[in-house]
């Protein structure tokens, strides 16, 4: 029975030398209490990146945005690591010492094209080894003028000791479908990794904007897993200075069983730990009642509308960076789902 831990923390924003020592403690403490396997938030190394104002305006304020945009991005760029590399080595460390596997969100540096990154997260094995990547496959809102979109490669599990563990990053807990094709690749442990800003007059009023346990929910009943969310957080009313945030971020981290029941949380606006025991035969026993990926799932009878749904690859196929279980799209899907949709649109 593998004993997870959700890590809730505030980025070493621009300063992973900083960020990767919080991360060590944090490691040490989880493990001390038993974890296994420890997940991070999304984006912790460098930060997540601030909104960008845009259009700016043609004013000195606008020149001024315009200039501390260009030297935020700058730093930003400076600061995403290449995967593999020493980053993931540093994280391998911190691994091998605690004797946990890390699942931790970063944003990806191309090692060949300047200021190319993706939003990624990276699974770590207890014995320090490098398991694999998940490169975000949409970057939502202003992250567009940050990361490239992930590919087909991305869709996949890393078998570990604890379990089979899936990785989602942020809004894509929004998106069913690839959530369950990680349910068809055999994912037991689904690791949410989120940031959770809300603008600073919704913080005033005691609000917070996220929804991160209802889609960590919805996730455990549509697929019979269990759900790991991490989130970052901050201050009620962070300081920004040069790199920080200019957002509040609220966290909401929890663990969720395969029925929908909260095992363990941090309380929000606080940094800390929470952990549980995941009892995996819960979820053969979930599937005694509803199999989610078995006969009761049906995809026979979506197929005209979606295209044939996605397929276990052949491992031979995944390139070296992606040593987890995949899927492959099926080529001539796109004309059968695209169709329909070019009918209605004809047809305004």
């Amino acid at each position: 029975m593998p004993r997870v831990a959700t890590v809730q923390i505030e980025p070493s924003h621009m300063d992973p030398q900083a960020g990767l020592e919080r991360i060590r403690r944090f490691t040490v403490d989880a493990a001390a209490q038993g974890a296994e396997v420890v997940v991070f938030p999304e984006l912790l190394v460098p930060g997540y990146p601030r909104y960008v104002p845009d259009p700016f305006p043609h004013s000195p304020e606008g020149e001024r945005l315009w200039e501390d945009a260009m030297v935020y991005h700058r730093a930003y760029v400076e600061n995403a690591q290449v995967i593999p590399g020493p980053f993931t080595t540093t994280i391998g460390e911190i691994a091998r010492a605690s004797g946990v596997t890390i699942v931790i969100g970063v944003a990806e540096a191309d090692p060949n094209v300047r200021g190319r990154m993706w939003n990624t997260a990276v699974v770590v094995g207890a014995d320090g080894r490098y398991l694999g990547k998940h490169r975000k496959l949409v970057a939502v809102m202003h992250e567009r003028l940050l990361f490239d979109r992930g590919g087909p490669e991305d869709i996949l599990v890393f078998p570990t000791e604890h379990g089979t563990i899936g990785t989602c990053i942020c809004f894509e807990n929004h998106q069913p479908l690839f959530r369950r094709a990680l349910g068809r690749l055999g994912e037991e442990i689904h690791c949410a990794l989120w940031t959770g800003p809300s603008p600073r007059d919704m913080v005033a009023r005691g609000e917070a904007n996220e929804q991160h346990r209802a889609l960590g929910i919805a996730h455990a009943l549509d697929t019979g897993t269990f759900v790991v969310i991490s989130s970052q957080v901050t201050q009620r009313e962070p300081e920004a200075g040069r790199y920080g945030p200019q957002w509040s971020h609220s966290g909401g981290s929890y663990i969720i069983d395969p029925f929908g029941r909260t095992l363990a949380s941090v309380p929000d606006w606080e940094e800390g730990i929470a952990v549980a025991d995941l009892d995996l035969e819960l979820i053969t026993t979930g599937r005694l009642i509803w199999n989610h990926l078995g006969d009761d799932m049906r995809d026979d009878l979506f197929t005209g509308a979606l295209g044939e749904l996605p397929r276990p690859a052949d491992p031979a196929s995944l390139p070296p960076s992606a040593p987890g279980a995949a899927l492959l799209p099926a080529p001539a899907a796109l004309p059968s789902a695209v169709a329909p949709l070019q009918q209605v649109t004809d047809g305004r």
